[in-house]
């Protein structure tokens, strides 16, 4: 087979069994089609934990004929002035669609989705004159007069009857109609399901949220709606903040409703998802590699040759699903552009980058490369217990996890004996992150500064000149890739830099200046790799 054969895992199986997403969709479908539909679910997890996904096996299970299924996302209309407009024209469409399919009710749907139509220039007209549109008082009385489609009025009882409040009228009629379509011992009813609202800029999350407690008085509605309550939670603590606060005062009552009283008083019917355990990683990949219909000899790729690296990437915590195809994408990726890059290699530094807590890892192998390596080579062996930290004192908290990883016998040990990890580095960074390989070679001039420093301590002028000539030349790199976002700490290195002079080569102060630069170096490392995280992170949210 060849790689051009090779495809990416588009998504997870819908029913996730390992997850027992199974279960857990039949129970929630059970739970809003026999429930009174007055109330609103919150499915909570992280991104790519596999909120949309249970989502959408609830609604493949929904009974088509009585439940109206209406996918709203949230981040789609963020930029809409008004999101109960475009709220209320996604229930209208779907009833519509719904009409065509069941024409024993064909009829009421359409009334109902016309009068939200109608409900929609009510709103629309009305909010134009709460915005001072010219015209709008008249065309707010008229949008609610249409509202009263059946009725026949005299002049006294318009006088009396139609509403002046748009919104008062909007929802009365809302309530009347829907209470026609869906109330009265009927068991149909709408369910909409919000999906990306913790993607919205936080006034779109709170706009849709106060959007759908208008529907609350609405009988015949269930929401079902995903999220990351953290993210939600922040949003809301944030509007309804009384005051700027200072220290502990933040916490302790300067908030009108804190986000997760606010979250408990929307949702009645909270769901957490939770991450893929350990133990349930080879049933989930079984229920991936089916549902993708990979070719025989991609999968016993995935599973023989992957398989043994995803155990490492699975800590004792889990790990959120989205990672898991993200991982079996970017090796792919990798494999298809580099074919002749040694997979086990290509696969170790993935991990790495995948794995978060193993940060400190990734910003030595970034840094010293095949230096790193040696040295955890050589500790591992036996020769030179102290390897790592003589390197770079920092390093000395390598977790013990990553030295399994790579010690004799395991899926990573190729690593250690790689001679040349440059090109390696570049093709995994660059499913991982948006910066460049220049961005890379950058961290790793700045650190690799750190031995000829170390050589200016009692070496002279010669070792004091070649420092600073090597570290003027990668100040000058730092300043060209950063472009601006680093001038205070390039400033202060430049300052620092040029300060040494003659009457300062005393032991005691020519230390004090090496410190000083170390600590000076150590800090736009730091801000160099949290540049290159940010580019990460944007990348792997892309």
């Amino acid at each position: 087979m060849s790689l051009s054969d090779y495809k990416i895992i588009l998504d997870f199986p819908s029913d996730k069994p390992a997850l027992g997403f199974a279960n857990t969709a039949d129970a929630l479908k059970d739970i809003v089609e026999s429930s009174r539909p007055q109330f609103a679910v919150g499915i909570f997890g992280t991104w790519g934990s596999g909120k949309t996904t249970l989502m959408r096996a609830i609604e493949k299970r929904l009974d088509p004929a009585k439940s109206i299924a209406v996918q709203f996302s949230a981040w789609r209309y963020e930029r809409e002035p008004h999101l109960i407009v475009p709220l209320l024209d996604t229930v209208r469409e779907a009833l519509a669609i719904w009409a065509e399919k069941n024409a024993a009710f064909k009829d009421e749907a359409l009334k109902t989705a016309s009068t939200i139509g109608k409900a929609m220039y009510s709103l629309l007209t009305g909010l134009s004159f709460k915005f001072g549109v010219p015209g709008a008082v008249e065309l707010s009385f008229k949008a609610n007069e249409a509202l009263e489609q059946a009725k026949k009025f005299t002049a006294e009882e318009k006088e009396a009857k139609v509403s002046r409040s748009f919104y008062h009228a909007t929802f009365r009629a809302l309530r009347e109609t829907f209470h026609g379509f869906l109330g009265d011992g009927s068991s149909r009813r709408i369910i909409v399901f919000v999906d990306d609202l913790d993607r919205c800029l936080p006034q779109g999350a709170l706009e849709v949220l106060e959007a759908m407690k208008l529907f609350f008085d609405l009988e015949g509605f269930v929401f079902v709606v995903g999220l990351d309550q953290a993210v939600v939670e922040r949003i809301i603590d944030i509007k309804y903040r009384t005051e700027a606060g200072t220290g502990d005062s933040i916490d302790k009552g300067s908030y009108q409703i804190r986000g997760a009283d606010y979250i408990k008083k929307i949702f009645q019917l909270p769901y957490a998802v939770a991450p893929v355990a350990v133990t349930q990683l080879d049933e989930f990949l079984n229920a991936v590699y089916s549902e993708a219909q990979l070719h025989r000899d991609q999968e016993k790729e995935l599973r023989t040759l992957v398989g043994p690296h995803l155990r490492f990437l699975v800590t004792e915590s889990g790990v959120n699903p989205r990672e898991i195809k993200r991982y079996l994408n970017a090796y792919t990726l990798v494999i298809k552009i580099k074919p002749h890059l040694q997979k086990d290699v290509v696969l170790a530094l993935q991990t790495i980058a995948f794995r978060r807590d193993w940060e400190i890892v990734r910003r030595a192998v970034l840094s010293y490369r095949e230096i790193f390596t040696d040295a955890v080579k050589r500790q591992l062996e036996g020769t030179d217990t102290t390897a790592i930290s003589d390197l770079d004192s920092s390093l000395a908290g390598i977790p013990e996890t990553f030295m399994s990883y790579v010690s004799q016998g395991s899926p990573a040990n190729a690593l250690l004996s790689t001679p040349n990890l440059d090109e390696y580095i570049y093709s995994g960074e660059a499913t991982t992150s948006s910066r460049g390989s220049i961005f890379i070679d950058a961290i790793r001039d700045v650190a690799q500064l750190t031995k000829i420093l170390q050589a200016v301590k009692g070496g002279g002028e010669k070792a004091l000149d070649t420092y600073k000539a090597r570290a003027g030349s990668v100040l000058g790199i730092v300043k060209s890739v950063t472009q601006g976002r680093l001038e205070r700490s390039i400033s202060d290195w430049s300052t620092h830099l040029s300060s040494y002079t003659k009457d300062m080569s005393g032991q005691d102060r020519e230390k004090q200046w090496v410190d000083e630069e170390e600590a000076i170096r150590r800090r736009v490392l730091n801000r160099l790799m949290e540049l290159y995280q940010s580019g990460s992170q944007t990348a792997s949210s892309s």
